[in-house]
């Protein structure tokens, strides 16, 4: 335990100095977030998530990775997106049914005026 201690420290004391590795460790918690926790979100939620990811990508942006890194940043980003794109999918087709169903009552008010 003597021996682990020390190893332990120095580790969290490379993460803590070293604002790139920081960056790179706040994707990985927020990815793990996003693919657990964002079924049960609000907009407001989303609103709060696409916010703070893209800060999150322009802090990224500004330190230089190795290819190895670079590659998994990309993969932590992609699954970020993927669920991104499948809330506003999601919340798209769910405007698209409403506008139809209104559509639909239109419709029928239309064909009932000058059906008559």
């Amino acid at each position: 335990m003597k021996k682990i201690l020390p190893l332990l420290l120095l580790s969290l004391l490379f993460v803590a100095c070293n604002p790139s590795e920081s960056a790179k460790n706040d994707l990985q918690k927020f990815t793990e977030r996003i693919e657990q926790k964002s079924d049960k979100w609000s907009d407001a939620e989303w609103d709060d998530a696409l916010a703070y990811y893209s800060e999150m990508c322009q802090t990224i942006d500004r330190y230089d990775y190795s290819e190895e890194e670079l590659r998994e940043i990309g993969k932590l980003k992609g699954r970020c997106m993927a669920k991104f794109y499948k809330h506003s999918f999601d919340e798209g087709a769910r405007d698209v049914h409403d506008a139809f169903i209104e559509l639909g009552g239109a419709m029928e008010e239309l064909f009932d005026a000058f059906g008559k």
